[in-house]
């Protein structure tokens, strides 16, 4: 159990997280309050691993905005559009998860189950 807390950031946030609870109770704060708290940076927890999720996602990909009208020879030097079929392959790659929305939507889970069974005590 030591050599996976070791090697990952995500169980040992968790019982840190933990840690901090059990202190909280032991100092005699509301359980409700610290229910709450729990569930509130949960669910900003998550909101931000799903940010992750899609920042990876290629969500504009193969937008062009148009700011002003160019001249013949300034739309010369400007790159080429992408085909349909470039953007489609791009957009049509498997979701990625990384390691910061691993993190993210794990110790969220976490916090509000931890926030739901303290608000329920």
């Amino acid at each position: 159990m030591i050599e996976l807390i070791k090697k990952s950031p995500i169980w040992s946030s968790i019982i840190a997280l933990a840690i901090i609870n059990i202190l909280a109770i032991l100092f005699r704060l509301p359980k409700m309050l610290i229910g709450n708290i729990d569930f509130l940076v949960g669910l900003f927890l998550i909101v931000l691993g799903s940010i992750f999720i899609v920042g990876a996602g290629h969500l504009f990909t193969g937008w062009r905005f148009h700011i002003r009208k160019k001249s013949d020879l300034e739309a010369e030097n400007d790159p080429k559009h992408p085909k349909a079929r470039e953007v489609a392959s791009i957009k049509n790659q498997p979701i990625r998860v990384n390691r910061y929305a691993k993190f993210c939507l794990a110790t969220g889970g976490f916090l509000i189950a931890l926030g739901v069974i303290l608000t329920s005590i």
